[in-house]
């Protein structure tokens, strides 16, 4: 069967109602699309084109992973990414502290060790091995959203269930309330798949995760099946609350329906469907390539930010398609 080259990423599902950070997200959305496309046409290798799109995205400071990641309820960052192909390759990594780019890190797991996931101080002294180059400091913009939220939290403006959780473990944990009262828009989860025409099908995901997240907390984006996932037939990477989309699995029960002969767009319908019936809407989104070099997208939230390359080689950038 003949194959076509395709690649999507994906910029975080949200609100995206920050008009400041909307264009500037947009800006990079296309330069990462652009230089992605160049790499999976000049290589004809899906994992090359996955890796750099999530890499550039990680180097932005605009969106949720490497730089420009989100800060923890105590001020820090800690970063997950993963990465998947058709042919076996699987490698993560969690609670990454001085590693610039994560994605790259997964991706060194993945080729250079006998393991799966590598988390903590162990990954980052794994990147210094390999010279990979340190996290530089937050952005101020990064800094002045993690201020705004905390402030909005404690003064109980946040009214989302996950967050009054989180204000509500700190309100009963006194050393918590001591840390946090001598000090909170957010975006999301960054991620790529794509197919080459060899038929190498491959799935990148990075994130800083949820912004105000308790220290040590992992999400989704280090979890196959949750996160990222890709078989024979599909690649996926998810964007969201990594809580919800470890509870629905979407990217593996994706692969599960195309395996049981589902066509691609009634899979990705299922999926989304699955999704709102088991931790409900306004929680996630994911963006797929199947074999054959189709491309799609499902979310249930206000927007998701995607850049692809359309049948005229343009790249169409969009938060609301």
């Amino acid at each position: 069967m003949l194959m076509a080259k395709s690649i999507i990423l994906h910029g975080g599902a949200g609100s995206w109602k920050d008009s400041k950070i909307r264009e500037k997200a947009y800006v990079v959305m296309e330069k990462c699309t652009r230089r992605a496309w160049e790499i999976l046409n000049n290589t004809n290798n899906a994992l090359e084109a996955v890796v750099e799109a999530v890499k550039c995205m990680e180097d932005s400071g605009y969106l949720n992973a490497g730089v420009g990641s989100v800060l923890d309820i105590l001020g820090n960052r800690t970063l997950d990414a993963g990465i998947m192909t058709s042919n076996g390759l699987i490698g993560a990594v969690s609670a990454v502290k001085a590693t610039r780019n994560p994605i790259v890190l997964a991706r060194i797991v993945a080729e250079k060790t006998p393991h799966i996931i590598i988390g903590g101080d162990g990954a980052d002294t794994l990147a210094r091995l390999y010279g990979l180059p340190p996290l530089p400091p937050p952005p101020k913009h990064a800094v002045e959203g993690y201020y705004e939220n905390l402030k909005k939290l404690l003064g109980g403006e946040i009214s989302r269930d996950y967050w009054r959780k989180i204000l509500a473990f700190i309100e009963t944990n006194e050393n918590y309330k001591k840390f946090v009262g001598s000090l909170a828009n957010t975006s999301d989860t960054v991620g790529a798949v794509a197919v080459d025409d060899n038929g190498l099908l491959a799935a990148a995901v990075s994130t800083g995760g949820v912004i105000l997240k308790l220290p040590g907390r992992i999400g989704d984006s280090p979890i196959p099946g949750a996160g990222f996932y890709s078989s024979k037939k599909v690649a996926c990477s998810s964007t969201g609350f990594g809580e919800m989309i470890i509870r629905s699995m979407p990217c593996l029960k994706l692969a599960e329906y195309m395996d049981q002969g589902m066509n691609f767009e009634e899979a990705l319908d299922k999926v989304i469907t699955i999704v709102n019936e088991t931790v409900g809407k306004d929680t996630m989104g994911f963006i797929a390539v199947d074999y054959m070099g189709r491309i799609g997208w499902r979310y249930n939230t206000k927007g998701m930010l995607i850049g692809y390359i359309d049948r005229e080689g343009r790249v169409i950038v969009n938060h609301k398609p």
